[in-house]
């Protein structure tokens, strides 16, 4: 476990920072794009980014209020707002949410479900948890949708190009693969990222996603199957979150193949809500995972 808010700061500063390519993408796919084809006016331009800012935003004021009144933490503001990794939380659950996401929504269920993390530490995984409150919560006002206004009156078939570049659907800052290669190197060398984890979980649900659709000669599929709904995205950055995913050198591995292999039987479900789902039930286990394979 990482005390030191010096350390907390910079790894804070790293996962931000390797986010920066796949913000670009997403910001051109979800803003830039659909205000070029006159889709959106000035708020819908720069609804990525508002997500975005808001996210960081909430993480930072729950540590601020936690560590203020809860906790009567006499630090200064900058060591108080950097005392965990909220801010990070609060960037990611902005990244992984639908583009067609309420934004008052987003604000009042990131900032709860982050407020209470701070009560229920180190017990599963709340960027995770607060995106499927909110995915499920959208379903029941109206049906739950990763497609953009472009993507919903264009029906797009997609190569292996498209899903590279990011066309495929998926969350605000989820879908362009070569954006998020770069972003995965960025964190690989950073020693207290969790590599492990991802690279099972990728490894696990690409080779069972090849042997269902060679099984139901449906090879064109493998694409699709793999490069939306934000589960490789979610691989990289969330299945592995700091506090909730197992700590040992076994543990990791049996924690990514079973995020890996949860994630392909929810997807056989739930397509749009698998992965997310997959490291929840995982990061519930991971004490006991860690317990058993020390």
């Amino acid at each position: 476990m990482i005390k030191s808010n010096n350390s907390i700061k910079k790894i804070t500063i790293t996962y931000l920072i390797s986010l920066i390519p796949l913000i670009i993408y997403g910001f051109y796919k979800n803003g830039i794009m659909l205000y070029n084809k006159k889709l959106v006016g000035i708020f819908g331009l720069f609804k990525p980014i508002i997500f975005l800012i808001l996210g960081i935003l909430i993480g930072a004021l729950v540590n601020l209020i936690y560590e203020t009144y809860i906790k009567k933490n006499k630090d200064t503001i900058i060591d108080k707002i950097f005392s965990s990794f909220h801010i990070v939380y609060g960037a990611l659950i902005s990244c992984i949410v639908s583009i067609n996401t309420n934004i008052f929504l987003f604000i009042i269920i990131s900032f709860l479900t982050l407020f209470l993390s701070k009560f229920v530490k180190n017990k599963l995984n709340f960027v995770a948890l607060c995106a499927l409150i909110i995915f499920f919560i959208m379903n029941i006002f109206g049906k739950f949708s990763f497609l953009n206004i472009y993507e919903t009156t264009n029906n797009l078939k997609l190569d292996t190009i498209d899903y590279l570049i990011g066309r495929g659907s998926g969350g605000i800052f989820t879908t362009s693969i070569i954006a998020l290669i770069i972003s995965f190197l960025i964190l690989y060398f950073s020693k207290t990222y969790k590599k492990v984890i991802p690279i099972f979980s990728i490894i696990s649900f690409f080779s069972l996603v090849i042997i269902y659709c060679i099984f139901k000669s449906d090879i064109g599929n493998i694409l699709n199957m793999t490069f939306t709904n934000g589960i490789l995205f979610s691989f990289i950055y969330i299945a592995n979150e700091p506090t909730s995913s197992s700590y040992t050198k076994k543990g990791q591995i049996i924690y990514g193949l079973l995020v890996g292999i949860t994630t392909f039987l929810l997807y056989l479900i739930q397509p749009a809500l698998s992965v997310l789902g997959a490291i929840l039930i995982a990061s519930i286990l991971h004490s006991l995972i860690d317990l058993k394979f020390e």
